[in-house]
């Protein structure tokens, strides 16, 4: 009986959610941020006090805003501001500093789920339609988190290989077990 006590203990099951700001980087983006929100769950597992492995599957809406760089060109896009939806597995190392404090690093896997949405002027899907990777840093103050995240290489606009999303999340997240 004691196994499964000790068992359960370690394993964390919970929800989260909030706002974030993202903001595209590279030559046929705008510079500003705009706001957009994501939700999801986290699973956790605990290793000892202070070093844990979580993965935050979710839900990640990004807007950011397209520049007129690029809207004559076949692989280009007209101006304005574009709301992609991604379904995003972070899988981060959480360091546990004090009950209420803690750190998280980790790779972060995502997936294009409106790519019909927005196209290039060719009638190709202007966003990476495959498997994307980034990473995502973050901290929690006991219920609150804010996340740094960075997707990687998410535009096919003008055949950009050096574009990425930039975001800051803030949210709440809920401990169900």
């Amino acid at each position: 009986m004691t196994s499964i006590v000790i068992a359960q203990a370690q394993i964390g099951i919970g929800v989260l959610g909030g706002g974030n700001f993202s903001k595209g980087i590279g030559s046929e983006f705008r510079s500003s941020n705009r706001i957009g929100l994501q939700f999801g769950v986290f699973l956790s597992y605990e290793l000892n006090r202070y070093f844990t492995l979580q993965a935050e599957p979710g839900y990640n809406i990004s807007r950011i805003r397209t520049n007129e760089s690029t809207q004559i060109l076949p692989n280009g896009i007209g101006k304005g501001t574009r709301s992609i939806d991604y379904f995003n597995v972070p899988l981060l190392a959480k360091l546990t500093i004090t009950p209420r404090f803690a750190l998280l690093a980790g790779i972060d896997f995502s997936k294009l789920l409106n790519e019909d949405k927005h196209l290039l002027n060719n009638g190709l899907p202007a966003f990476n339609t495959s498997l994307n990777t980034g990473y995502a840093l973050g901290v929690e103050f006991g219920k609150l988190y804010v996340r740094y995240r960075r997707q990687n290489g998410f535009s096919r606009i003008n055949d950009q290989n050096d574009s990425y999303i930039q975001q800051l999340q803030v949210g709440l997240r809920f401990r169900l077990l």
